[in-house]
C-alpha cells in the first residue's frame, strides 16, 4: 500500500469510526422512544435528496445532510400534531424519497457509479471534507448527550413528568431527530443507504440486552458499534469483502452471541 493509498484509507476508516460511535449513541434513544425505522425510512427518503444533488451537480453529502434535517423534523411534526402514527409516517417518507430518486435518475438518465456508491456505501474512500463533517456531527452529538442527558432520560421515558420537571420536551424531540438525520446521511455514506439502519439499530439493540443501566446501554452500544468496525474492516482487507456488508454482519453476529449468551445464562440460573 502506497503512502496516497494509506491516507484515503486512514481518512474513511476514521470517518466510520465516528460514524460508527455516533450512530450507535443516537441510536439508543431512537431505539427506547421506538423509533428505530426512523434510520431506514428517513435514509430512503434521503435518496431523493441525493439524486436531486448529482442532477444539480452539487456536494451529495452536504445538500443531502440539509435535506434529511428537513425532512426529519417534518416528520417530528407530524407526529407532534398527532396526525399520523409515527410509522406511517417514516413509511410516507420512505417511499417518497425512492420514487423521486427514481424519477429524477430516470428522467436524466444518471444511473451511473455514483448512484451505486450511495446505495451500497463506501466506506474507506472517504474525502477530506467527509472526515470533517463526520467529525463535526460527532462532536455535536456527544456534546448534545452530555448537556441534556437527564433531559433526555424524560424524553425517552417519561415525557409528562419531564414537561412538570421544567424540561423543554419538545425542543428535545426535535434536536435528537435533527441529530439523528445527521447521522442517517454519515451512515449513508459508510455503508449506503439499504444497510444504514443497521448502524442505527443493531448495536443499540444488542447493548439493551446486555446491560442493566442506561449509562451502560450507551458505553455498550458504543463500543459494541467500534468493534464491528474494527473486524469488519479487517475481514474486508484480508478476504476482499465489501467493508459495509462485513461490518453490519460483525453486528448482527455480536446480536447473535450476546442473545444465545443471555439465553444461557437464563438456563442455568433456573437450574435447581
Amino acid at each position: 500500500m502506497d503512502l496516497f493509498s494509506y491516507s484515503l484509507f486512514l481518512e474513511g476508516f476514521l470517518s466510520a469510526f465516528l460514524i460508527a460511535l455516533s450512530t450507535a449513541l443516537i441510536g439508543l434513544f431512537l431505539l427506547i422512544k421506538r423509533l428505530a425505522m426512523l434510520g431506514a425510512g428517513l435514509s430512503h427518503a434521503a435518496f431523493g435528496g441525493i439524486a436531486l444533488a448529482l442532477v444539480l451537480n452539487i456536494d451529495p453529502m452536504i445538500f443531502t445532510l440539509f435535506y434529511t434535517i428537513v425532512l426529519g423534523l417534518l416528520v417530528q411534526f407530524l407526529v407532534d400534531k398527532k396526525s399520523l402514527p409515527a410509522d406511517t409516517v417514516v413509511a410516507l417518507f420512505f417511499s417518497l424519497g425512492v420514487a423521486l430518486a427514481i424519477i429524477i435518475l430516470g428522467i436524466t438518465d444518471n444511473l451511473g457509479t455514483n448512484v451505486f456508491s450511495y446505495l451500497f456505501g463506501s466506506m474507506l474512500t472517504a474525502s477530506k471534507t467527509d472526515l470533517i463533517v463526520s467529525f463535526a456531527i460527532f462532536l455535536i452529538t456527544i456534546s448534545f448527550i452530555l448537556l441534556n442527558y437527564r433531559g433526555l432520560l424524560f424524553v425517552c421515558f417519561n415525557e409528562e413528568l419531564g414537561k412538570l420537571r421544567g424540561i423543554r420536551v419538545k425542543a428535545l424531540n426535535y434536536a435528537l431527530i435533527a441529530l439523528a438525520s445527521a447521522n442517517i446521511v454519515l451512515s449513508i455514506k459508510a455503508v449506503g443507504l439499504v444497510l444504514s439502519a443497521s448502524f442505527i439499530s443493531i448495536p443499540a439493540m444488542t447493548s439493551l440486552m446486555v446491560s442493566t443501566s442506561f449509562l451502560q446501554s450507551l458505553l455498550l452500544s458504543a463500543g459494541f458499534s467500534f468493534i464491528s468496525l474494527f473486524f469488519g474492516v479487517a475481514l474486508s482487507l484480508l478476504f476482499d469483502l465489501p467493508p459495509s456488508g462485513a461490518v453490519v454482519v460483525c453486528m448482527v453476529l455480536i446480536f447473535l452471541l450476546a442473545s444465545f449468551g443471555k439465553l444461557t445464562r437464563k438456563r442455568f440460573s433456573k437450574a435447581p
